[in-house]
């Protein structure tokens, strides 16, 4: 908790689907909620109605593109400047993209965006993270399927939307794991939400595909409230206080299979982490 008791959460992709209802969710329970959205996006179009809704003295924006280590860097950087103490930190922004993309440095869309970017950004703010501080990494049940390619984390020759985002989801599982381990002792905790398949934009299949899918598939998957429990679960929730370095789904611990939890390309996928958190951006 911080100085003067009252509890500060940071959501990125705070404007999606799920990310509105879990900054609604802790706003409602007092916390003051810093806002983390993309810029020239409707981020701060969303400040505004938070700010309408719950005071000014609630909410703040901090703007922030996951796919630039230079945006990163800059939104840390101003966070560290006007902050003393993040009590919750959740990495709720992601993306299943459509076409193959890479950011500066060469990295592939998906593994900068769901993995790279918001492990960056939260070993950079690591010095606002105190005793009891919760870190909360948002995967997909995708992780289980993925594989740490030896060309991680540049952009394959064939790409597979699918393959991608589901290394990157392995890859934020597998960084995870590693930070539980590093920060224990501090007292944080770093715990990942399965949130399930949600109905957010990013579930995207083809234009002629999408109508069929909006008729047969969208009303069966979970909506972004239920989407979102769990993370609201390990922000806020009592009973996970001293849990580290586990993953949850429907507000449950998910026991990983070993090839996960001791999965052979950790080292390799923790290695290039380290040396990017290092050195920066590596051409």
């Amino acid at each position: 908790m911080n100085s003067n008791k009252r509890p500060v959460a940071l959501i990125t992709g705070a404007n999606g689907g799920m990310g509105r209802v879990i900054a609604h969710h802790l706003l409602g329970s007092g916390y003051r909620v810093i806002l983390s959205c993309r810029p020239l996006g409707n981020g701060m179009h969303f400040c505004k109605s938070a700010v309408q809704e719950f005071g000014a003295g609630n909410v703040d924006l901090l703007e922030m593109d996951l796919a630039s280590l230079d945006s990163v860097k800059t939104a840390a950087g101003q966070l560290l400047d006007r902050e003393t103490c993040i009590d919750v930190l959740i990495n709720n922004a992601g993306m299943l993209g459509w076409e193959p993309e890479v950011c500066c440095g060469g990295y592939e869309m998906h593994n900068m965006v769901n993995c790279l970017g918001p492990m960056y950004f939260t070993w950079l703010v690591r010095s606002l993270l105190k005793d009891g501080c919760r870190v909360v990494n948002t995967v997909s049940v995708m992780l289980r399927y993925g594989k740490i390619p030896v060309f991680f984390p540049y952009p394959p020759a064939r790409f597979n939307r699918f393959e991608r985002y589901s290394c990157s989801k392995l890859a934020l599982t597998l960084i995870s794991f590693r930070l539980a381990a590093l920060w224990k002792e501090q007292g944080i905790s770093v715990n990942m939400a399965d949130p399930g398949i949600v109905n957010t934009p990013i579930i995207r299949l083809h234009k002629w595909i999408d109508p069929l899918t909006d008729i047969l598939f969208r009303p069966f998957i979970r909506q972004a409230p239920r989407g979102a429990a769990t993370s609201i679960f390990l922000a806020t929730d009592p009973s996970v206080e001293g849990i580290t370095g586990t993953l949850f789904r429907d507000n449950r611990p998910v026991r990983l299979p070993g090839r996960i939890t001791s999965h052979p390309d950790a080292d390799r996928v923790w290695s290039f982490f380290i040396n990017l958190c290092t050195y920066g951006n590596q051409q």
